[in-house]
């Protein structure tokens, strides 16, 4: 009776081993992560179609009352948003619009968190810890740092003469754009840390604090719906994140976000009471950028900027390959090239003679989010531990299977 050899050919190949509880379960979560932003994103797509629906009423019942004349000149609009706010000059009635829009807004964004608190249950309660006065002026200083880096990756065009034109901007609504400023320092950072920070870590700091900041960060870009602040989102995001997990305080996270906006938005507050800081602004944020990046550098194995080896085996596969993931990744994809594209183009069409070849450059920070959307899983297999060394048996005994 012949014995068959160890090198013999396996004619009735063994199933191969089911995965562990714990990577079946991260799995699970991070896809629940992709579904609840997703559940976010259409939440506040929906809104704007009820946005849309309540000012068209508000601007039929101001034109019925004669509140304002019609605007024949173009030159005062942008080119992308002539259409509905050329009807719209009057003295406070765009500030009633915005107002409308951004209330509009805020609800959506409330109706998105609960969705995704039913679609992501929270995990464990995060320990809470206190930081000091210098030390959250560091991490202050850490934030400015990654947003300026950010910054200059989403607006390189900007630096060969490109100009673009924002919807909300003092250039086009003037002093009506108030409520949208307010709305920027005070009401985003907080709708958007108790999405992005708040009910995603909460859930997700219990399969592994890298990689619940990693997709926190990735997420919260990708919601901005745009390469211009995709990767500024990207990077405060991730800071973000581990701020909040190292502390179990939002409020931190709420203030520093806050924090930011203001720096951004400071230029157009001072404008509305005729203080120009254009020049003073950009050298005081270069400072701040500089020094955050000098902070960083010396500072760059802060625990705050680390997460220790992930315990499952195959972890890097379960954050990113599952249904969640990878609609919400495929769908915001769409959005920002979509947008991305249109508006490229619409820069060179209304770009003078000269200029135009400028708002090409946003090829660059748009091919750069695609790349850093399907690359990140290899940038992020270093939070994943090595498990190459050990059996089967070992490995089950590891993850306590």
């Amino acid at each position: 009776m012949e014995h068959v050899t160890e090198n013999a050919p396996v004619l009735f190949p063994q199933k191969p081993e089911p995965a562990p509880a714990e990577t079946v379960e991260m799995k699970r979560v991070y896809s629940r992560a992709g579904l609840s932003v997703a559940a976010l994103y259409g939440a506040i797509s929906a809104s704007g179609g009820i946005a849309a629906a309540l000012i068209m009423m508000l601007v039929f019942v101001f034109y019925e009352l004669g509140s304002f004349p019609l605007i024949t000149d173009p030159s005062q609009l942008s080119y992308y948003v002539d259409s509905l706010l050329g009807y719209l000059p009057g003295r406070g009635v765009i500030a009633t619009l915005l107002t409308v829009y951004l209330l509009v807004q805020t609800g959506a964004w409330i109706v998105g968190i609960v969705l995704m608190r039913l679609v992501l249950p929270k995990g464990t309660p995060i320990k809470k810890r206190s930081l000091s006065f210098g030390r959250f002026l560091v991490i202050a200083l850490m934030c400015f740092g990654v947003w300026g880096v950010g910054a200059v990756l989403g607006n390189l065009s900007s630096f060969f003469g490109a100009e673009t034109q924002e919807l909300f901007s003092v250039d086009l609504l003037g002093a009506e754009i108030l409520p949208y400023l307010i709305y920027a320092v005070i009401g985003a950072p907080v709708v958007e840390e108790l999405a992005f920070r708040k009910v995603l870590c909460d859930r997700l700091h219990d399969t592994h604090e890298g990689y619940a900041a990693v997709v926190s960060g990735l997420l919260f870009g990708l919601m901005h719906g745009n390469h211009h602040q995709f990767f500024l989102a990207f990077f405060i995001g991730m800071l973000f994140a581990m701020v909040y997990q190292r502390t179990g305080r939002i409020v931190y996270t709420m203030l520093l976000h806050g924090m930011i906006n203001l720096i951004a938005t400071l230029p157009e507050l001072l404008s509305l009471v005729n203080v120009r800081i254009d020049v003073v602004w950009n050298i005081a944020v270069g400072v701040l950028i500089v020094a955050g990046l000098v902070v960083l550098l010396i500072r760059r194995k802060d625990p705050i900027l680390h997460a220790a080896p992930c315990a499952v085996l195959g972890a890097n596969n379960a954050v990113y390959r599952n249904v969640g993931m990878r609609i919400v990744r495929i769908a915001a994809l769409v959005t920002v090239g979509l947008q991305g594209t249109i508006l490229m183009l619409t820069g060179m069409l209304a770009t003078d003679t000269g200029h135009w070849a400028a708002h090409l450059i946003d090829i660059i920070p748009l091919t750069l989010t695609f790349l850093t959307v399907f690359l990140l899983p290899v940038f992020t297999k270093r939070y994943e531990r090595d498990f190459s060394h050990l059996g089967p048996m070992d490995c089950a005994e590891e993850m306590g299977v």
